[in-house]
C-alpha cells in the first residue's frame, strides 16, 4: 500500500489530522490536474467533473483524513476480507475497465471470478477506472442486470 498510495499512507491519526487540515488540500489543488488525468486515463477528465462530478467534494480535510485512514486500514484488513469472498451468496457483479491504471485487472479484476460464486464479471476494453463518468449508460445497464438477478423470484 505504501508504494501505491504513498502520500496517503499516514499511520499516525494525529499526523493524518494535521496533514488533512494544513497541506493536503493545497497539495491536492496543485496536483489535481495530474491526479485526475491518471484516474480518468485513458480518457480525458470530463470538463464538468469538479462541479457536476463532485470533484470539489474530494478536496476537503475530512475526505483526505477518511481516505488516508482507509489506506492504512486496508493493509491490516484486506486479507481477512478476501478470505470471506467465498461466503458471498447474493448476485454480485464487477464491471472492470481493461485500461484501468489505478487497479490492475490481473490482481483486482479477473481473479475475483474464482473467489466469488456466480460473479458477473464484465471487462470492457478501452475503459479505465471511472466508467460511471465515461460510459454511464453501460454502468446503469450493468447495475440493472445485477439488480434483476438480486430481486428475481
Amino acid at each position: 500500500m505504501r508504494e501505491t498510495f504513498g502520500l496517503l499512507y499516514i499511520k499516525s491519526p494525529l499526523l493524518r489530522r494535521i496533514m488533512a487540515h494544513t497541506v493536503a488540500i493545497p497539495a491536492g489543488l496543485k496536483y489535481a490536474e495530474r491526479t485526475l488525468a491518471f484516474v480518468f486515463a485513458p480518457h480525458a477528465t470530463p470538463a464538468d467533473n469538479m462541479v457536476e462530478g463532485g470533484g470539489w467534494s474530494g478536496l476537503r480535510p475530512s475526505h483526505f483524513y477518511a481516505t488516508s485512514t482507509d489506506i492504512v486500514a486496508i493493509e491490516h484488513d484486506l486479507d481477512r476480507i478476501e478470505q470471506r469472498y467465498g461466503e458471498i451468496t447474493m448476485p454480485t457483479g464487477i464491471l472492470f475497465g481493461a485500461s484501468d491504471r489505478v487497479l490492475g485487472i490481473h490482481i483486482h479484476g479477473q481473479p475475483m471470478a474464482e473467489k466469488i460464486r456466480d460473479l458477473d464479471f464484465e471487462c470492457v476494453e478501452g475503459l479505465g477506472h471511472m466508467p460511471q463518468f465515461i460510459e454511464p449508460e453501460r454502468v446503469t445497464a450493468f447495475i440493472r442486470r445485477i439488480a434483476e438477478r438480486a430481486f428475481a423470484g
